[in-house]
């Protein structure tokens, strides 16, 4: 049997503040936006300019500002880097994001027998950065005016000594000059960063004087591991200048002494610009080493190009701002096409909490691709090949980034595709002129880490700009009366049974002052949904008015229109053909997404990132007056009591992930359905055939009315082929049961305790392994000691290599791990079909051994057994508690596991579930595994730390993120973001990648789960080939974790057996 089944990637997160801390009772997830306000401080940034003799090269420029370029700088080097430099500092007073938001210096290298570096603004002491407010930009406009060819002129390149007195005036201690400074950190989250601006011409070189900069740098404090020298491939002719070392030795050294409060360490970024004739590659290599080591990124700029080197500066600019105003990431959307070969399209779901707690929350879909930066390393890039994540230390998208579809304005597209001119009454400043933001203020592009601008949400925007008609938006007339053939019903105001609808004529009492609405109240909430913003076009007074304006007649449609893509994790289908690629995804704005993926093709006259439909199911109708309304304020375990009207939970809707199932068997008639899962917006499974994409027809629902015991859908549906049925089906946790919520000491699991195989073509049960067999239809036996939900996805593994699945796991969130067999002693039928508790890892809810499973572990065949991988921890409850009560979520002592399933074969019937007692503790980083026992466990170290997403392993090594609750107090730089890390184990000997077994990642939250796959990635000389890509998982071996969203290259070393469970064959990038 031929089918694909793959797997998604998730969706981002911002830093929220809003509400004071309280002891934690019911809570969730999203708990982890909340808290204390961050006390960042703002960015300092110096400018380290390179003053020797080779700024004296000829250089051919235009400077836009006359009398800025001294007489002794004209047509030289020195004067277009003055110039640029003038240029970029002067729009700060245009730009918002960056006016009075940063302090700014600039050091250049020492004269005489000064081997380090010298002021130049100030040029005089107390040495300081000034403040980019006006009185500072114009100080230090003054004083690049004041630059001299000949006056400011070094000795030499002394680029390790440069460094080094950076690196002193940062720490407030002696720099090579001679002088001592005063540290300019005043805050225990300042960011820090150093701007080199280097010379790399035909006659430039760093050239340091002797050991002067080695031997600071031993005082300095470095590690032997840091005093040795960075090798340079390929144009090594300066490697051994001490400058990249120097980069390193800031990044990686906390300022701070490693305060504890402080979950940011206080170090140093180093950017770099090489300004070239192209004569001095080795210097430009020098470069890039400084900035690769540094932790930051390297721009190239043309000799004379006073416009890129301009740009260079406020792109850094820019990005080192948004380190204060950015977003974390919670999980990485599913977009990578295929489930071994990927198509180079990597789509992210976004979202952005409101502020003030209201139900409405912005999100988008964005896309962007992988590439190889200068450096020849793998990264994450945006539509113009540029790296797009950034270098800040936010762990996010750089504001400067333009992901695909973004664009400014956007043009016009029809059936014919793109038209000549910009979409009609597109507003000529931009779509935000009433609520700007990011980097290109009221203009989509760039949209960088601004989720709401640009991507999906913009091309939803463009579509139905002022006019929301058209909008194709299906529903069902009535829970299970969705037509089973034919189109679905449209959800408009011409639907008259959704005008009936009780869902929609109720609308929260609270906020309205009425329990009904009339019928012209009720159409205006029908267009709300359909996008048109009825606050501002209609005057009503039911409808909440937006966070963000929106600029106004002849616009009609609200900037809300795209809501957050939370947990729902995006599927893409690659249909090839006149199709190419669409993307299915849920939203909490109550629809669920299909949109043109692909990156230059329109599907049937709908633009690329266009919305090709969306679905909104009968169940839903009921959540949707809230979202109208924008009211009341949300729920958490954080929210003070005596607010009006009393906050509730959050609403959610197609909240889970998305499954898709490509059945090829028939070669012409393939077909392809998606399966919707919903988390916490119910108890229910949809299954939609989108053979054809731009007619989706309903195929089936499932329900709590249908399998009782079914919980909320967390589990993503695995579609799998097994010998004892015919067709193919559905594998899924029976669900997360709402009782979990209490913490400590969570309630009486009533729902979810079990697994559940669907037919994937009918719906109808299959077989069920469950605590309760009541109500359900097919086979279902009643499993003993299945006491706790299980809101996991479930692994499978196909052993034997036929195609067909033998065995799966999964874990509940009573900290048992369970497996579940396909072929048992009678035969394969269903009716043989078993399920059996293979560990018993946790302990009751009254102690810190309560211990679950929130992810799928992951499945290692080896000869002698089954490697189970797999991690604990509470991820609804992500704060920190201050309670000793023992099994409070914060003290239970989460582990990850390595456990060795010898049955191979069918499952004994005479099975001992395995316990810690026969498992090695290796939680001590110097332990390695010896191969005895039942495998063995590693203690997470950190009070609090829990596994927030699902093990992965790849050539040896099983990475899994976790996250660190903070503390709340004065001087935490992220407010209950906590800290995150990505852990990297060799699965059959528990030794790590570094020292550490992990890393720590940029920006905080809840790290992604890795994917892994073999991606078309186009190098510097144009060729394509497939390239082993993990997404997510850190950066182990170099210098900083880096971004939880960040590609990585994967060596792959041995030749041993390896197999796929899924294939797929990818058709040509759209």
């Amino acid at each position: 049997m031929r089918l694909s089944a793959r797997t998604a990637l998730g969706a981002m997160a911002p830093i929220l503040a809003m509400l004071a801390l309280a002891s934690p009772a019911a809570a969730e997830d999203i708990d982890l936006y909340t808290g204390l306000t961050p006390q960042t401080g703002k960015p300092n940034v110096l400018i380290l300019m390179d003053n020797a003799a080779a700024w004296d090269a000829t250089a051919s420029f235009t400077c836009a500002t006359a009398g800025v370029v001294g007489t002794n700088n004209v047509g030289k080097d020195v004067g277009a880097e003055q110039c640029a430099l003038y240029g970029a500092v002067s729009s700060f007073k245009n730009n918002a994001s960056l006016l009075g938001n940063l302090n700014l210096g600039l050091m250049m290298f020492g004269t005489g027998s000064n081997v380090g570096g010298q002021f130049k603004i100030p040029s005089a002491a107390p040495y300081g950065l000034q403040l980019m407010d006006a009185n500072g930009i114009n100080n230090f406009l003054s004083g690049v005016q004041t630059i001299d060819r000949l006056a400011d002129k070094a000795n030499g390149s002394q680029v390790g000594g440069g460094m080094q007195e950076a690196w002193a005036f940062f720490a407030g201690k002696t720099g090579l000059s001679g002088t001592t400074y005063t540290s300019p950190i005043s805050n225990p989250c300042q960011r820090n960063y150093v701007i080199y601006i280097a010379n790399a011409v035909n006659n430039g070189k760093p050239q340091d004087t002797g050991q002067n900069a080695f031997n600071a740098l031993v005082s300095a404090g470095a590690t032997s591991a840091q005093q040795q020298q960075l090798t340079i491939p390929t144009y090594s002719k300066y490697q051994s200048n001490w400058g990249d070392e120097w980069a390193r030795f800031m990044y990686q050294t906390d300022l701070s002494g490693g305060n504890s409060s402080n979950s940011q360490p206080q170090n140093i970024i180093t950017y770099t610009i090489s300004v070239t004739d192209g004569k001095n590659p080795d210097y430009v290599a020098f470069d890039n080493s400084m900035a690769n080591n540094g932790g930051g990124k390297t721009y190239v700029v043309q000799l004379g190009d006073v416009d890129g080197l301009k740009n260079a500066l406020l792109e850094i600019f820019n990005e080192v701002q948004a380190v204060n105003s950015v977003f974390a990431s919670v999980s990485l959307p599913a977009a990578v096409n295929a489930q071994g070969q990927f198509l180079n399209q990597v789509y992210i779901g976004m979202f952005r909490p409101d502020r003030t707690a209201a139900p409405r929350w912005m999100g988008n879909l964005k896309q962007y691709q992988v590439g190889y930066d200068s450096t020849g390393a793998i990264v994450m890039q945006d539509a113009l090949g540029k790296t797009a994540i950034s270098s800040a230390g936010t762990g996010f998208i750089t504001p400067s980034a333009v992901s695909f579809w973004s664009t400014e304005p956007p043009l016009s597209y029809g059936s014919s595709g793109y038209g000549s001119g910009s979409v009609s009454n597109w507003p000529a400043s931009g779509f935000w002129v009433n609520s700007p933001s990011g980097a290109s203020w009221s203009l989509d592009s760039a949209d960088g880490e601004v989720v709401e601008k640009g991507g999906a949400g913009e091309m939803l925007r463009a579509q139905y700009l002022t006019d929301q008609g058209s909008r194709v938006l299906y529903t069902c007339n009535g829970s299970g009366k969705c037509p089973t053939s034919g189109a679905m019903p449209l959800f408009n105001t011409a639907n008259t049974w959704l005008a009936g609808s009780s869902g929609l004529t109720a609308i929260n009492s609270g906020t309205s002052g009425a329990a009904t609405i009339s019928s012209s109240e009720q159409a205006n909430l029908i267009n709300w949904v359909r996008g048109r913003d009825v606050y501002a076009m209609d005057g009503s007074t039911v409808a909440g008015q937006e966070a963000e304006t929106g600029p106004g007649t002849p616009v009609t449609i609200r900037p809300s229109v795209h809501g957050d893509v939370l947990h729902s994790r995006p599927v893409v289908v690659n249909y090839g053909g006149t199709t190419g690629v669409v993307v299915f995804y849920g939203a909490n704005d109550g629809v669920f997404h299909a949109v043109n993926g692909n990156q230059t093709a329109g599907i049937n006259g709908v633009r690329p990132g266009g919305e090709l439909w969306g679905f909104i199911p009968p169940e839903f109708l009921g959540k949707l007056s809230r979202l109208y309304t924008n009211g009341p304020e949300i729920k958490l375990s954080t929210t003070p009591s005596g607010i009006t009207p009393t906050p509730t939970p959050r609403d959610y809707f197609f909240d889970g992930s998305t499954t898709v199932m490509q059945d090829q068997r028939n070669a012409s008639s393939p077909r392809t359905i998606i399966y919707l899962t919903a988390r916490r917006g119910g108890n229910l499974i949809y299954a939609i055939e989108v053979t054809d994409p731009l007619n989706p027809r309903y195929l089936w629902s499932r329900s709590n009315s249908d399998i009782p015991e079914l919980g909320q859908t967390w589990s993503k549906p695995r579609v799998i082929s097994v010998q004892g049925y015919s067709g193919p089906v559905l594998i899924m946790g029976a669900g997360y049961d709402t009782a979990e919520d209490s913490d400590p000491s969570p309630g009486v699991d009533t729902a979810g305790r079990g697994v559940i195989v669907l037919d994937a073509y009918t719906g109808v049960p299959v077989w069920s392994g469950l605590a309760n067999c009541t109500g359900v239809a097919g086979v279902c036996v009643k499993v003993a000691g299945l006491t706790r939900s299980i809101a996991s996805d479930v692994a499978v593994l196909d052993r034997n290599g036929t195609g067909y699945i033998q065995q799966a796991y999964v874990g509940d969130v009573g900290g048992n791990l369970w497996r579940v067999d396909f072929q048992g002693s009678g035969g394969n039928t269903p009716a043989n079909w078993t399920m059996t508790q293979l560990a018993t890892l946790g302990g009751a809810a009254t102690t810190n051994n309560a211990r679950k499973f929130f992810y799928a572990p992951d499945i290692v065949p080896t000869s002698g057994y089954n490697a189970i991988m797999a991690g604990t921890g509470d991820r609804e409850h992500p704060l920190y508690s201050a309670s000793t009560t023992a099994g409070t979520a914060y003290n239970v002592v989460n582990r990850f596991y390595m456990i060795k399933d010898p049955n191979t074969g069918i499952m004994p019937s005479s099975w001992t579930p395995i316990t810690e007692a026969s498992l090695l503790d290796l939680s001590s980083t110097t332990k390695t595994y010896d191969g005895t026992g039942s495998g063995y466990y590693i203690t997470l170290p950190n009070p609090g730390e829990k596994v927030v997403n699902a093990p992965l392993t790849v050539a040896g090594y099983t990475t899994f993120g976790t996250n660190t609750p903070a503390v709340p107090q004065a001087g935490t730089c992220y407010p209950n973001l906590g800290v995150a890390r990505d852990y990297s184990v060799g699965f059959l000997s528990a030794t790590g990648q570094n020292t550490n077994r992990s890393v720590v990642l940029d920006g905080g939250g809840f790290p992604p789960s890795a994917v892994y796959g073999l991606v078309s990635v186009t190098d510097g000389n144009g060729t394509t080939s497939l390239t082993p890509i993990l997404f997510g998982g850190g950066n182990q071996t170099g210098s900083g974790g880096g971004s939880a969203l960040q590609a990585h290259k994967v060596v792959i070393t041995g030749a041993g057996k390896r197999k796929r469970t899924y294939w797929y064959s990818e058709s040509d990038k759209r």
